[in-house]
């Protein structure tokens, strides 16, 4: 039942995704002036985004289910202050890239580099402001990937970038970008 209504919610939401994209290509209004959260959201989470050397955040509960399903081997300490856990090929299989950080001084949360093209949902939008002309928006939005596994029935939170160095506590930065062909959409990430 569960895997049927994951089913039905993703159909239900590509196609208000899709139907939200067109109203605002049908629209003929000055893209710029109309631009909502609920066309930033729409052009966020449609489709798939590919992510190269991305970073997304785990939770203890995430780490311990990947050791038992061995997407990754139990945890080495490196160092005081540097623990990791070798990925394998089941993790790579999911698109992850690099070996769990677990403890790093330079971050307080557990995280993992990912690879490869993903749905993103947005969780919340932070700011829009305007780009370098009147068809390019930056939008700050709070964002996670989806990965089909059960040690992940979350979304994964993605980490953005404060002052060159990836933070789970910035919102990720988009930059959009009005097509007449098909409305607004996200152009890239900004780092």
């Amino acid at each position: 039942m569960r895997c049927e209504n994951s089913s039905y919610m993703e159909t239900f939401r590509a196609a208000l995704v899709a139907a939200l994209c067109l109203a605002v290509v049908l629209s003929g209004c000055r893209p710029s002036s109309d631009f909502s959260e609920d066309i930033a959201r729409g052009s966020i989470e449609y489709g798939k985004m590919n992510l190269e050397g991305e970073q997304v955040t785990l939770t203890d509960p995430q780490i311990q289910c990947g050791v038992q399903t061995e997407l990754w081997d139990s945890p080495t300490t490196l160092s005081a202050d540097h623990t990791t856990a070798h990925l394998t090929s089941k993790a790579r299989d999911l698109k992850f890239n690099d070996d769990v950080i677990i403890h790093d001084p330079s971050s307080r949360v557990a995280y993992v580099q990912v690879r490869g093209e993903f749905p993103l949902q947005a969780d919340s939008i932070v700011s829009i402001k305007d780009g370098e002309d009147k068809n390019s928006k930056l939008v700050e939005a709070k964002v996670s990937i989806k990965i089909d596994n059960p040690c992940f029935p979350n979304s994964l939170p993605l980490m953005g970038v404060r002052h060159g160095n990836f933070s789970a506590d910035s919102p990720v930065v988009f930059h959009m970008h009005f097509d007449e062909s098909v409305g607004w959409r996200v152009d890239k990430l900004v780092h």
